[in-house]
């Protein structure tokens, strides 16, 4: 005999798994990285790098966010400040594409955003994943000139598919 009570459990338990199995979930959780380091004759100020990846499906659309951020006050602003990132994804036939920022060649991406007379720069982007990847890495550098003085930070994360 038919109950429709079991039927509907059976139902939203199913399409709930295939939710978690298939990555039709929300991307609410990343993989992400944050590193700083001291400015050479500036005591109180730092260089931060911060970098983020998605946690979707491979065969979802990627999202990706860096930043480098110069911390401190007197002077509160770099005479510049860049961020430059390099994201890759490794597997069987893999190559990156699709790309909304940066530039991707064979599997992987990269690009560089610089602000001039300013404490921030920060990018953010999206991309496709072709093959069968297992593995996902992606590296932020963020640099500084203030005062005839270069500090950088690295920060890095990786994931598995």
């Amino acid at each position: 005999m038919f109950n429709k009570g079991r039927f509907s459990k059976f139902v939203v338990t199913s399409l709930m798994g295939a939710a978690i199995v298939f990555g039709a979930g929300s991307n609410a959780f990343a993989y992400s990285d944050s590193n700083s380091a001291g400015v050479p004759g500036l005591s109180s100020h730092e260089i931060e790098s911060n970098v983020w990846i998605s946690t979707g499906a491979y065969f979802q659309t990627q999202s990706y966010q860096v930043s480098a951020k110069f911390l401190g006050q007197n002077p509160d602003y770099g005479d510049w400040v860049k961020t430059a990132w390099d994201i890759s994804a490794s597997g069987l036939g893999v190559s990156i594409g699709g790309v909304s920022g940066g530039t991707a060649s064979g599997n992987h991406l990269t690009g560089t955003w610089t602000n001039n007379d300013t404490w921030i720069s920060d990018y953010s982007g999206t991309y496709n994943i072709s093959g069968v990847p297992y593995k996902g890495t992606a590296t932020n550098t963020a640099s500084v000139f203030v005062d005839g003085t270069k500090a950088s930070s690295t920060a890095s994360t990786t994931r598995l598919y």
